[in-house]
Order: C-alpha cells, then sequence, then structure tokens
C-alpha cells in the first residue's frame, strides 16, 4: 500500500495592479518530503499547467522537468518536512519555485556522477533554463533557515 501524500493547494487568478488588464496567475501547494510527493508534485504542475493552456509545449516539459528535479533534490537531500511549490504565470514570463526550510543552499555538481547517483538535478534544471532562454537563482530565507530555488522561464 502506498501512503499518498497529503497537500494543500490554493489557486488563484489577479489582476496586476500597474499592468491594467494582465491577468497573473499562481498555484501553490505543499508536498511531504516523502518519495511519492515527487509524482504528485508533477501532477499538480502538469495539470494547472493544462488548465492555463500551456500543457505539451517545451515551456510546460521544462517546468515540469524542474519542479520534478527541485522536489526530488528536497527528499533526498533536505533536512525538511515539506516542499513548497509555487508557479506563476504573466504574459512573458512562467516561474517556477520550490522552497524548503533545510539552511543549505544546493551547489551544481562540477560533473554529474555517471552512475546515476546523483549531481544531475540541478544541472539539469540550470542548463534546460539556460536553453530556454531562462534563468535559476536561489536566495536565501530572511532568516536563513531554508532557500526557495526559482526558475524563471519566458514564454
Amino acid at each position: 500500500m502506498h501512503a499518498v501524500p497529503r497537500h494543500k493547494c490554493k489557486r488563484s487568478a489577479t489582476e496586476a495592479d500597474d499592468r491594467p488588464g494582465v491577468i497573473e496567475r499562481s498555484l501553490h501547494f505543499s508536498v511531504p518530503v516523502a518519495a511519492a510527493s515527487v509524482a504528485a508534485a508533477r501532477h499538480e504542475v502538469t495539470g494547472q499547467l493544462g488548465l492555463w493552456g500551456l500543457q505539451g509545449g517545451a515551456v510546460a516539459e521544462t517546468a515540469v522537468l524542474a519542479v520534478s528535479e527541485l522536489v526530488t533534490n528536497i527528499v533526498r537531500h533536505a533536512a525538511s518536512a515539506r516542499a513548497d511549490v509555487r508557479i506563476g504565470l504573466d504574459e512573458r514570463h512562467l516561474t517556477v519555485s520550490v522552497h524548503d526550510r533545510d539552511p543549505r543552499i544546493p551547489r551544481r555538481a562540477a560533473v554529474p556522477h555517471l552512475d546515476g547517483s546523483g549531481g544531475w538535478g540541478l544541472h539539469l534544471v540550470e542548463t534546460l533554463a539556460a536553453e530556454a532562454g531562462g534563468r535559476t537563482s536561489i536566495p536565501r530565507d530572511a532568516d536563513g533557515g531554508g532557500k526557495t530555488v526559482t526558475v524563471l522561464l519566458p514564454l
């Protein structure tokens, strides 16, 4: 029997005050740090991107892969109870952010392990973002007790 991760979803669409007529959309949810949460997060993001009309495109595929890799990294490496995932859409960008409360900042491996044991996740996310014309950032929480990996992808 597989445990199904519980997660909270909050969907919202708001109109930006400084850009009349532009709708910004976002989805935020949390998953427990467990192996089954990777698939749950991937499923949640895929479904939302479909609702926004982005499913199947290169940007959506990159976003889903980024969420999958980043949540996997938290499951494997972070001393955190949950992963918080946020995706946002405006007229120019799709933003993917994954947050945890482990203070260690992930580092891109100089050379990923050829045996498949690690080092590919952040490398892959950063490479795909760059190839799409986007970028990644990893700011620390203000209290230093966590961080957010953010991937900005142009549409």
